[in-house]
């Protein structure tokens, strides 16, 4: 486990220690008692699943989905990871997030620890399952953290989760509300996916790494997403991209968004973005498509500066 969450045992097996003797000393329900408010089950249970620690929340078609828990206070972050990535990959953002906000990584369906028991893989569904973690765990005050992928699924969140949500930051992603994918760029990745699914995705991954010096970390990113007993859901995702009406889902998540951006290869059009929602990007120059984690140290003060921003 990472060491953004080194300090998280001992905090939970306290926590467990504490619940097990409170327990053991309550006295039994007086005959003829009430029985527990069912409302007041539910916020407890809540409240317990928002310790530091390592949760599995089961989505509603029945998926497991990893959550970690670090930090704590009013507002949440909810880090929301890429395509064919993991709730590991914000190692080097959840202990400068933590010490001010309470931050929850997850491991959406079919990526990491999760389960992929999935008739069909599209981004939208994302959206709701975390969503619904939202709802379940009874959040407010948050902003939902996306990278790559994990952009468009914050917007589905954000559209389903009202009140709840207050902005969201992307990384990486979101450069344009107005752009297309091309059919047979999309084509061509799925003819190469059938034929090679590890290879092909271990290529695509690495030619997203220009920055010198960071060889060891591309290959730690393939070597956890292109997995070939996962090809079925990256395949699936790639496809799903082509569909997405990103116009719509600009305008649908109803919250500010801010973009944390690499300048090149692919333009932030923010003033085209701003038709429809609020909206507007810092750009790096001379990263590549994970500034998180290439430059952490130059994309954290950002990071907190978008979200102290929407806050």
């Amino acid at each position: 486990m990472n060491s953004a969450f080194g300090t998280v045992a001992k905090a939970t097996l306290a926590t467990l220690l504490l619940t097990t003797l409170t327990a053991c000393n309550e006295p039994p329900p007086a005959p003829g008692a009430a029985p527990p408010d069912p409302m007041t089950d539910t916020a407890t249970l809540a409240e317990e699943r928002l310790a530091p620690g390592e949760y599995t929340w089961t989505t509603a078609d029945g998926n497991t989905m990893p959550y970690e828990v670090a930090g704590e206070g009013d507002a949440t972050v909810l880090l929301v990871h890429c395509w064919m990535c993991n709730r590991t990959f914000w190692a080097e953002q959840i202990p400068v997030l933590s010490a001010r906000y309470r931050t929850i990584a997850v491991d959406l369906p079919g990526h990491g620890e999760a389960t992929a028991q999935r008739e069909a893989w599209h981004v939208a569904d994302f959206g709701e399952d975390v969503a619904g973690l939202i709802q379940e765990l009874d959040l407010d005050n948050v902003v939902l953290v996306g990278h790559s992928m994990g952009g468009p699924v914050s917007l589905r969140a954000a559209a389903l989760s009202g009140e709840r949500v207050r902005g969201v930051v992307a990384v990486d992603t979101l450069h344009d509300a107005e752009y297309e994918f091309p059919a047979e760029m999309i084509d061509q990745m799925l003819t190469a996916f059938e034929a090679d699914f590890s290879g092909t995705c271990s290529g695509f991954v690495k030619g997203m790494f220009p920055e010198e010096g960071v060889q060891e970390l591309a290959d730690e990113v393939s070597a956890k997403g292109c997995r070939q007993e996962r090809a079925h859901v990256g395949a699936a995702l790639m496809k799903d991209f082509g569909e997405i009406d990103m116009e719509t889902w600009f305008h649908e998540a109803g919250v500010p968004i801010r973009a944390i951006n690499a300048a090149t290869p692919f333009p932030t059009r923010i003033e085209a973005n701003r038709k429809y929602a609020d909206f507007d990007a810092v750009l790096m120059e001379g990263v590549g498509h994970y500034p998180h984690m290439t430059r952490p140290d130059e994309f954290n003060p950002l990071l907190l500066e978008a979200i102290e921003g929407l806050l």
